[in-house]
């Protein structure tokens, strides 16, 4: 559990100063005994005598009172330390901030696991401490600016050892007996775990299961985007893949070996494509290439060649070589075509003309009658 810390020490309240308290006291004994002498000329002795009875019972009461403030003192900060104790307790991180925007207090069960070295955090500004996408900073500033609360900010925070922490950060103002802003009470909750499973999810819809690579629905939400993007300068090429003979080593040798060369195929693909490029398993045997910073079609068929160079190699698959070819054919946005469906219809007659040919070979989108037949 992570420990409060408090970069301002100096709040013990001070107690009832007792010798000034006696002489306060016994100067207005001192009077008021002078004045009834003056009126009633009591003897000199039963004076003195009441005024040190009545000094000697004031300075019991002084007393008890002085004892009672400093029990309510000792209480208090009892009370404080079991409420910093509590929200370690109840809370993942909580900090207080000035009007600045300085940390001032911070603690909670992950303050020692994050922040070990507590100079890291206190009398540090806020912003300095969290890490924030520019979304998530945005939304913070216009809830700062405006002097409200915020919720659910989203905020990746490392402990000293590089682990990865997601943290949901929650705020709302500090104000004072007057009123008056002068600063940031916060919170922040622990979501590491949802977030990681709500990627692992999402890598899962978007992935297939097999390969690794991009799946169906991840090809067409994404290639959308990217033709899209595309312009006479900076090319996006499409690379229809299909294994020639994949069927029959599926059929001869069993589903067990089918796996094995289709995820070989996929190492394949990635060991080809470039940082920006990326690849998707439609289904079966199809795959697609998506190239990106094309200057001509010719590029494109560049990387055409070397694929089906690379997926016509043998495969050594349980003690056994087998060889298993790839045609491919190629269309490059917007020289072919200016949306992701027409795109891939583009590919696909290049690729139907690659199969046509002999196999093992790639071909290039580019004949006006294969541009009439894709758009229809």
């Amino acid at each position: 559990m992570g420990n409060f810390v408090n970069s301002d020490q100096s709040s013990d309240k001070k107690g009832v100063s007792f010798p000034l308290v006696a002489l306060i006291v016994f100067g207005v004994l001192q009077l008021a005994f002078l004045a009834l002498d003056a009126v009633f000329q009591f003897p000199h002795w039963v004076m003195m005598t009441e005024a040190a009875a009545a000094f000697f019972v004031t300075l019991v009461c002084v007393a008890i009172v002085a004892r009672a403030e400093k029990r309510v003192g000792e209480a208090d900060a009892i009370a404080e330390s079991q409420l910093s104790h509590l929200a370690d307790f109840a809370t993942d991180l909580y900090w207080e901030t000035d009007l600045e925007g300085m940390i001032i207090a911070a603690g909670g069960r992950l303050m020692s696991t994050i922040f070990p070295d507590k100079s890291r955090v206190l009398g540090q500004h806020y912003m300095d401490v969290i890490n924030l996408e520019e979304a998530e900073l945005e939304k913070m500033l216009s809830a700062l600016q405006e002097i409200k609360p915020y919720s659910d900010i989203l905020s990746k925070m490392l402990d000293p050892q590089g682990k990865r922490y997601f943290i949901s950060l929650s705020a709302t103002p500090r104000f004072n007996a007057s009123g008056e802003v002068i600063g940031y009470l916060g919170v922040g909750t622990n979501v590491t775990r949802r977030i990681e499973a709500q990627g692992r999810l999402r890598h899962m819809a978007e992935h297939d299961i097999l390969t690794g690579l991009a799946n169906r629905y991840a090809f067409q939400n994404r290639i959308e985007t990217d033709v899209s993007a595309s312009d006479e300068d900076d090319n996006v090429a499409l690379l229809a893949v299909d294994l020639d003979n994949f069927k029959a080593i599926n059929d001869t040798y069993g589903h067990q070996a089918g796996d094995t060369l289709l995820n070989l195929v996929a190492k394949r693909i990635r060991q080809v494509t470039r940082g920006k490029d990326w690849a998707a398993r439609l289904g079966g045997d199809e795959f697609v290439v998506v190239t990106h910073d094309v200057a001509n079609p010719m590029d494109a068929c560049l990387m055409a060649a070397r694929l089906v160079t690379a997926l016509s190699r043998p495969y050594q698959i349980g003690g056994l070589e087998l060889h298993c070819s790839a045609s491919v054919g190629v269309a490059c946005a917007p020289i072919h075509a200016r949306n992701a469906r027409t795109l891939m219809k583009c590919a696909d007659l290049a690729l139907y003309e690659a199969k046509g040919d002999g196999r093992s070979c790639y071909r290039l989108f580019e004949t006006p009658s294969d541009s009439a037949m894709a758009m229809n």
